[in-house]
């Protein structure tokens, strides 16, 4: 019996702190104004993003380009077929795909990766003017960016759209870098990045830097908007959190957290099963989507 009394105060200590950290990972969610409409936004993004890519890959004429009299029809079906597919994959895994579950997994890892005093400190953050013109912001963003980065990767990557002559001008004007500092203040443009990056692998990661600026030149006039919104002593009072511990660890945090689809599968082989029948039918898709593209 003692040592089981012994056991039992060590031992509750941490589970306090651990349930603590918790409640004070879940009320910073809510401060922030919680992820789940984020990270839909986000995940509808990285997936559009891919459909150029797809759209490229099933033509095989020298005209298969976007004034080809099927690539409308051709591109709404891949959209259509392409983010059905993976509602189902994750649905297979377990997964809500309305992600309604992802705040309280994001939660769970706030309070095992943050004390309670960091986690205290950036709520105190979020709580200032600053933070709060920081969230303000970023919804704001929201709004505009991750559809720029999509379209960004199409004519970067897959080679399907061009800029305008007025948006060519954007992407060399000397106000790019301004605009590209401004938009790393947001916590949005580090998990695009670090998604971009897990997905696309090193050929990403080489291209991103022009495919940020292309992004940055299509959102040009809303960024400026943006930025007129931010008072220059709350922007500083915002880089100095990001300089200071909390603030950085923060956000290497949700770059590596964020973008990975929760929760994992309990079971390794039901997991693997489940991919190997995602890229079956994404093969059987293909195949229809090459016919369309041939008529």
């Amino acid at each position: 019996m003692r040592t089981l009394l012994a056991i039992l105060l060590i031992t509750w200590p941490v589970a306090a702190s651990a349930q603590d950290n918790l409640v004070l990972a879940r009320e910073l969610i809510d401060l922030k104004g919680g992820y789940v409409e984020k990270k839909r936004l986000l995940e509808d993004a990285r997936l559009k993003a891919y459909v150029p890519i797809l759209l490229k890959a099933v033509g095989k004429s020298q005209d298969w380009k976007p004034s080809h009299p099927e690539w409308k029809s051709v591109e709404g079906r891949i959209t259509s077929d392409w983010m059905q597919l993976n509602a189902e994959y994750q649905r297979s895994l377990g997964r809500d795909p309305t992600y309604d579950w992802f705040d309280n997994a994001l939660a769970r890892d706030y309070a095992r990766a943050f004390t309670g005093n960091e986690l205290r400190q950036l709520a105190g953050f979020y709580r200032s003017a600053a933070g709060r013109t920081l969230l303000y912001l970023e919804r704001s963003l929201l709004n505009f960016y991750p559809a720029g980065m999509v379209r960004a990767f199409a004519l970067s990557m897959a080679g399907t759209d061009t800029l305008s002559s007025r948006e060519s001008e954007l992407f060399n004007s000397p106000l790019s870098r301004t605009r590209r500092d401004f938009v790393r203040l947001f916590e949005t443009e580090i998990i695009i990045r670090e998604e971009s990056f897990r997905a696309g692998g090193a050929y990403a990661e080489a291209s991103y830097p022009a495919v940020q600026q292309a992004a940055i030149a299509i959102v040009a006039d809303r960024i400026d908007a943006l930025r007129e919104l931010l008072p220059p002593a709350q922007r500083t009072a915002i880089e100095n959190f990001l300089a200071s511990a909390p603030g950085g660890k923060e956000r290497v945090f949700l770059a590596r957290t964020t973008p990975v689809i929760l929760p994992a599968p309990e079971d390794p082989v039901m997991a693997m099963e489940k991919e190997t029948e995602f890229y079956a039918k994404l093969g059987k898709l293909t195949a229809q989507w090459q016919a369309l593209a041939a008529r």
